[in-house]
């Protein structure tokens, strides 16, 4: 009875993993298998579960090859993390020997020595800002006295008229423009007057001829400003029917005869007065 259910057991299965078993041949197989299940059941079964036998071992075949697959790459990594632990022992033991070989090399006392350097280092920067400043106003100073020498010597050529200088050019007859540019040159600018005591003496040096001011009314007419200090002339003399406009190039004053007239700034030529500062 064991046997019988052994053997339809195994057709069954044999069946339902192939499927080849149909038609009047496996229909004769069973006649045969039921007739005969002592010597042929076996053998049936066996051929007939051969494939899944074959798969079932190809399976395990192949998973004893993953499995030892897998238990090389554990022992690799095992490997491979022994390695990596002892390598970062060595890393810290060479950190630990590197930052004693650097207190052993940096002195105790460094702070210190770097507080005093830096100590020094102040005092000798306030050392030489000092000597800088000194020494800029040494140049300063030199630099006032070779200017003053050289004003000195430029105003040369001006006298004292007065409490002020000046420089009156009896010779060479320019225009108003060229007038200005040689007072200049000289160190100075056309002359205005501060009052009448000045002028008296100033034109008490003067020949019967023209002579150029620095007064003028360029900017606005009738308003007479001195042409080296830019504000309004102190002092005024002008001739009975002075100040007058022949046309407009007349803005620019002159001297003759010891009173004021207004002649053409470009045109005219004449000699000239000059003053040596720029107060006036």
């Amino acid at each position: 009875m064991f046997r019988s259910a052994t053997f339809f057991l195994c057709v069954f299965l044999a069946l339902d993993l192939h499927g080849s078993l149909t038609g009047a041949q496996d229909g004769r197989r069973y006649g045969c298998l039921l007739t005969y299940p002592s010597n042929q059941g076996r053998a049936f079964c066996v051929s007939a579960l051969q494939p899944v036998i074959d798969h079932i071992t190809k399976e395990k075949q192949e998973s004893n090859i993953c499995e030892v697959k897998f238990n090389e790459t554990l022992v690799q990594l095992d490997q491979i993390k022994r390695q990596l632990s002892a390598t970062q022992t060595q890393l810290e033991n060479q950190q630990t020997s590197f930052e004693e070989n650097l207190k052993n090399l940096i002195p105790q006392d460094l702070d210190e020595r770097l507080n005093r350097i830096e100590s020094k280092q102040t005092a000798l920067s306030n050392q030489l800002t000092a000597a800088e400043e000194k020494t800029d106003n040494q140049l300063t100073t030199m630099q006032k006295a070779l200017s003053k020498m050289d004003r000195n010597i430029v105003l040369q050529n001006f006298e004292r008229i007065g409490t002020r200088l000046f420089y009156i050019e009896h010779k060479l007859k320019v225009n108003w423009r060229t007038a200005e540019k040689i007072c200049m040159e000289i160190g100075g600018h056309l002359a205005a007057f501060e009052n009448n005591q000045e002028y008296n003496a100033i034109t008490a040096k003067l020949s019967k001829s023209n002579y150029w001011l620095g007064i003028n009314d360029l900017d606005r007419q009738g308003t007479f400003i001195s042409l080296a200090s830019g504000k309004r002339a102190p002092y005024l003399w002008w001739r009975s029917d002075e100040p007058k406009y022949n046309d407009s190039t007349q803005h620019c004053a002159y001297i003759y005869d010891g009173r004021m007239i207004v002649l053409s700034c470009v045109n005219d030529v004449m000699h000239f007065i000059c003053q040596a500062d720029d107060e006036v």
